[in-house]
């Protein structure tokens, strides 16, 4: 009875999971420009980001009865009075640690991206959003119970995963797990490209 209760609850969840990804991923279809620029009005900087970000899952085979691990990645840059820094936003939701919206993921303190044959890793810069300058979450998140991490990142970096027609993110720790993009990859490659000549521009 208990094993057909908790198939049900995940079952349940993972409607729920699927019904967040339809509802802003079609919301997000209707806009014309993939990059977004906007001032935050109480820190004085001007973000300019994605407006949909990346969905990477841990490399499995899909079946209704299992939950997956999800990724959300977005772009960021940070210019404050001139001064431009840029970030990777993680949006993380483990289906073991639903129960601990706040808690700080393992494995992601320090995380590996694989950009084809390219490499390079990334130390998490900060939890909150409060630190990268912003008064509040730059990403409106598909998985609402995702924890927050944001790395700092180059361009030229920003410019690897751009140009990939390969993506993976693997973590750390003693059992490391590798994600890949999950949904529109070629979508996510174009958004990046999109971000990066905006920047540059």
């Amino acid at each position: 009875m208990r094993t057909r209760t908790n198939t049900l609850r995940r079952l349940s969840l993972s409607t729920k999971l699927w019904t967040s990804v339809v509802l802003v991923l079609s919301a997000c279809a209707t806009e014309k420009s993939s990059v977004v620029e906007t001032l935050d009005d109480r820190t004085a900087v001007t973000v300019t980001h994605n407006r949909t970000p990346i969905i990477m899952s841990t490399d499995k085979p899909f079946k209704a009865r299992d939950l997956r691990d999800y990724v959300e990645v977005g772009a960021i840059e940070v210019n404050h009075m001139g001064t431009l820094r840029h970030f990777l936003w993680l949006g993380i939701s483990e289906v073991n640690n639903t129960e601990r919206v706040d808690a700080r993921p393992e494995g992601f303190e320090s995380i590996v991206f694989f950009a084809d044959e390219g490499t390079f890793q990334l130390d998490v810069f900060s939890w909150t959003h409060e630190a990268i300058g912003t008064s509040e979450r730059i990403y409106k998140k598909v998985f609402a119970g995702s924890a927050d991490a944001y790395y700092e990142i180059t361009l030229d970096q920003i410019r690897l995963l751009a140009n990939a027609d390969v993506m993976k993110v693997r973590t750390s720790g003693s059992a490391p797990k590798e994600y890949v993009v999950w949904y529109r990859p070629a979508t996510a490659k174009e958004d990046l490209s999109e971000f990066l000549e905006t920047v540059l521009q």
